[in-house]
């Protein structure tokens, strides 16, 4: 069943995450065997804890939201996982299980608890794909401690899986990773705006507080000003 918990806070983004005006990109199906969500910088999700609130089991669907910088320059502003086919009606910050009712109550109203990125990727996974994604890394770095497993593993899948999309760039703006090929198991991961930044990410749930959807807010127009950054 769903887990929430009695000390989230509610926001009104409706008009901060309004997203009719951007271009929707269905990038891949995450599969959550234990419904624990993380959201995090992919190449340091180690010490990321998953959110406090869970979802049921299952493959649900990931999609992008892009927004026209100038003619041919898009940056990817949204990335949603969603539960359900519904509208969600109100909004409440995700938090990680390591946060407490005295953390959330010393927030002032222009703070939140987020997830940092420095790789300008970020990524949804589950709990169980993330031990295998962190093992992966550490067996190419125990190989070779001068691997990136950017270059050595990612970046052909990023070309490959989305740079003749119109909207990304030539080196790949999302990709549907899999740590172990003999598993479902997968990180759907993608540009995070302008790249590295601190990010939140928000629950949308409906009037009856079940939850509708995930969001990560890149808070793109907080950066326009950012020059262009490529992948570490």
């Amino acid at each position: 069943m769903e887990n929430s918990n009695d000390f989230e806070f509610e926001y009104n983004l409706d008009d901060d995450m309004d997203m009719h005006e951007l271009v929707e990109i269905h990038v891949g199906d995450l599969n959550l065997p234990t419904g624990k969500i993380i959201a995090a910088d992919p190449f340091f999700t180690y010490d990321q804890r998953p959110f406090k609130r869970t979802v049921l089991p299952d493959k649900y669907p990931v999609y992008v939201y892009v927004t026209e910088i100038d003619e041919e320059h898009f940056r990817i502003a949204y990335a949603k996982i969603k539960f359900r086919s519904k509208d969600a009606s109100k909004w409440v910050l995700a938090i990680t299980d390591d946060i407490t009712k005295e953390e959330m109550d010393e927030l002032t109203d222009d703070e939140f608890f987020g997830f940092p990125v420095d790789s300008g990727l970020a990524c949804f996974l589950d709990e169980e794909t993330n031990a295998a994604l962190n093992a992966k890394m550490d067996a190419l770095q125990e190989k070779d401690p001068e691997a990136n497993y950017y270059d050595e593993v990612l970046a052909d899948e990023f070309k490959a899986y989305s740079s003749k999309n119109k909207f990304s760039r030539e080196l790949g703006d999302w990709n549907d990773h899999r740590p172990d090929r003999e598993s479902d198991n997968n990180v759907i991961m993608f540009a995070s705006g302008w790249g590295d930044g601190y990010y939140p990410a928000y629950w949308g749930l409906d009037e009856n507080g079940e939850t509708i959807e995930l969001v990560i807010d890149f808070l793109i127009n907080d950066f326009e000003d950012n020059e262009d950054e490529d992948y570490d």
